[in-house]
């Protein structure tokens, strides 16, 4: 059956409309803050789209662009040292020291290598570019030459959308001052070749010669599509804020055929927010989540499909409070789905394929990994406090699984340690406290204690329960209540009997029979 998975319905339109097999495909940001995890919705549509391009049999070359030659124009508000940073403001990103006590060059480098890092963790390889050097070792003089002389025209498309048309004084280029540095700058004068002259805020004036000296570079919407032209690119998403009327993308599409090029395809995507947290993830405003940060509670391939799982149109609310548990287990459907464990149509069947193939790090496993429940993971956490304890208390047999379980038993350690509300922290007593309780609650808890002397498996030891509380003249209120009370000093918590034989039959036992 054909594939309706957007990516291979996107990849096949794209081989279709380009007639031909070898393509780029681009993303890239401005490292001003810190680069969230919305940021990344565009880098792993991108990435989406190159598989779905090399799995119909076409090469690819994925580029990240740095664009850390752009301003530095606010300082994010979680930022260190911002008595600093204010200095830099109109600066180039790339010039802007490290604040970060790392041995990082400068304030953009450390950021980059923050996401550099990160998305190796989920398969996302892409050649990265840095502006600051291409700009800076003058690698776009031809055609910051070709804006300069198409002035005219480009202005003629940027006004069809401004409410104040831009006069002929406007040019599509900004200077960094060589005396200051940054760019409180105004170009006065362009010779029609490679000279331009400006004259900074300051009073000082000076002209550059663009192939010979750093300091122009292209304005945004001038800028994108020029590099559109430079590396042949045939595909690139942005957000909505790059889509609408008047946008980057829309006047870009006109602009780009001054550079002698076709405009990419385009995928707009939509915002991406934490469920919980109001309003939209601002790297300016500091309320932004970065992949590292997320990776700490998903494991890699939970983190892809949050993405690959739904199209680049529908807007994602990713849950970090309990809808976490379901997340997991929405995308083990899709695992099963994919190993043909579950039964399905012929068209899920296929569906969850791609979206498995999509969200895996790398190839998909030859045999399904183990599936632990996150909620689960939450109780031997709480239990056992550490990872390595945890496992001990299991049965695992390969590699494979063990590796699985590792990683959801640290994001859930991490999960109760950040995100958990108290209904999902306990603490498993050493003594327990004074407990008021009638004569057949002593009972049935003696009778229980009995019942643990002996191995017992997870089924038989439920099925015990109504048969204590009938002896006993107990029920669901007046028996279950206290054995919590006395196990982590609360009314409720995990399912009993698992929990029981998770803490251990000795440990139940002794805390039982210290009731008297």
């Amino acid at each position: 059956m054909k594939s309706q998975y957007w990516a291979d319905q996107f990849a096949e339109k794209l081989i279709k409309s380009r007639k031909k097999n070898k393509f780029t495909v681009a993303s890239g940001i401005t490292p001003s803050g810190t680069l969230h995890f919305g940021n990344f919705r565009e880098i792993i549509t991108t990435d989406i789209v190159a598989r779905a391009l090399k799995d119909a049999g076409a090469k690819v070359r994925f580029i990240y662009s740095w664009d850390d030659y752009d301003r530095f124009r606010k300082i994010p508000k979680n930022m260190p040292k911002q008595n600093i940073l204010k200095k830099y403001i109109g600066f180039p990103v790339s010039q802007v020291p490290n604040v970060f006590g790392t041995k990082h060059k400068s304030y953009a480098m450390y950021l980059e290598s923050k996401l550099e890092e990160s998305v190796k963790l989920v398969g996302i390889y892409p050649e990265f570019i840095n502006q600051g050097t291409l700009y800076a070792k003058n690698f776009y003089a031809e055609e910051i030459k070709t804006a300069f002389q198409n002035r005219k025209k480009i202005v003629e498309i940027l006004n069809k959308y401004r409410k104040e048309p831009y006069t002929s004084e406007w040019y599509p280029g900004e200077v960094y001052c060589k005396k200051h540095g940054n760019d409180f700058t105004k170009i006065i004068d362009y010779d029609g070749e490679y000279k331009i002259t400006y004259k900074h805020k300051s009073g000082h004036s000076a002209t550059i010669d663009f192939r010979k000296e750093a300091g122009l570079k292209l304005k945004w919407k001038s800028d994108w599509p020029m590099r559109w032209a430079y590396e042949k690119v045939d595909f690139e998403p942005g957000g909505k804020d790059h889509s609408t009327y008047g946008s980057s993308y829309t006047v870009g599409k006109d602009i780009v055929k001054i550079f002698d090029w076709i405009t990419p395809d385009y995928l707009r995507y939509e915002f991406i927010n934490m469920k919980g947290r109001p309003g939209k993830m601002s790297s300016s405003k500091g309320t932004s989540q970065s992949l590292g940060d997320v990776l700490k509670f998903y494991i890699p391939e939970l983190a892809r499909y949050t993405f690959a799982g739904r199209t680049p149109k529908t807007e994602i609310f990713y849950p970090m409070d309990e809808g976490i548990f379901k997340h997991y287990e929405d995308f083990y459907y899709t695992e099963r789905v994919a190993f043909g464990k579950e039964n399905v149509s012929k068209k899920e069947q296929t569906q969850q394929e791609r979206v498995y193939r999509m969200s895996v790090v790398d190839k998909i496993p030859q045999r399904m990994p183990i599936q632990p429940s996150f909620k689960h993971c939450v109780e031997l956490m709480n239990i056992y406090r550490n990872v390595s304890k945890a496992l001990t208390s299991m049965s695992i047999k390969t590699k494979q699984d063990k590796e699985r379980y590792s990683r959801v038993l640290e994001c859930a350690g991490n999960w109760i340690g950040e995100f958990a509300s108290e209904r999902y922290k306990f603490t498993i007593n050493t003594k327990v406290s004074k407990i008021k309780l009638t004569s057949n609650q002593k009972l049935g808890i003696s009778e229980l204690g009995k019942i643990l002397t002996k191995d017992i498996s997870e089924k038989e030891l439920y099925s015990k329960f109504p048969e204590i509380m009938d002896a006993n003249n107990l029920n669901a209120k007046t028996f279950f209540p206290v054995i919590y009370q006395i196990l982590i000093n609360k009314n409720a918590g995990p399912r009993l009997a698992p929990f029981i034989l998770a803490i251990g039959r000795t440990k139940v036992k002794k805390l039982l029979n210290s009731i008297k």
